[in-house]
């Protein structure tokens, strides 16, 4: 139940998603680097979408997010959103954002830390991601 209930809550967001995602990118790339920050009010935080991601995610409990377990995750959401997910970025660009020591794996310690510039660094990224992949997940 809670994969189809997922499902259904995350088409609006991956559309907005795009939209946000290409005008926020666009006012970055345009040298407005101070608005480009991620807001450290931001209500989800990156250790919050580590522990989520190990908890949710993490299906063979080794603490790492491997890619099979990655593309498992993406390929659970409609066809539409995986179709929009890709113009965000695909399971290379992810691993190539988070995979910190590129051995095929997002640790959750090493490289989250790692990539803390280039994975999910903004607040939107991850409420995104959250939405998405643990919309329920408090830890």
């Amino acid at each position: 139940k809670r994969v189809s209930t997922m499902k259904i809550r995350c088409l609006p967001l991956l559309v907005l998603t795009v939209l946000f995602t290409t005008v926020q990118s666009q006012e970055c790339d345009a040298g407005e680097g101070n608005k480009c920050e991620a807001a450290d009010d931001c209500p989800v935080s990156r250790p919050q979408i580590i522990r989520c991601a190990s908890e949710y995610m993490d299906l063979n409990k080794n603490n790492k997010l491997d890619r099979d377990e990655l593309e498992h995750f993406i390929g659970e959401l409609p066809w539409i959103a995986r179709g929009i997910l890709n113009i965000l970025g695909s399971v290379d660009d992810i691993m190539k954002k988070c995979d910190y020591d590129q051995d095929g794996a997002i640790g959750m310690d090493y490289d989250m830390e790692q990539s803390k510039e280039t994975c999910l660094a903004s607040c939107f990224k991850r409420k995104a991601f959250k939405k998405a992949f643990f919309p329920d997940c408090d830890l």
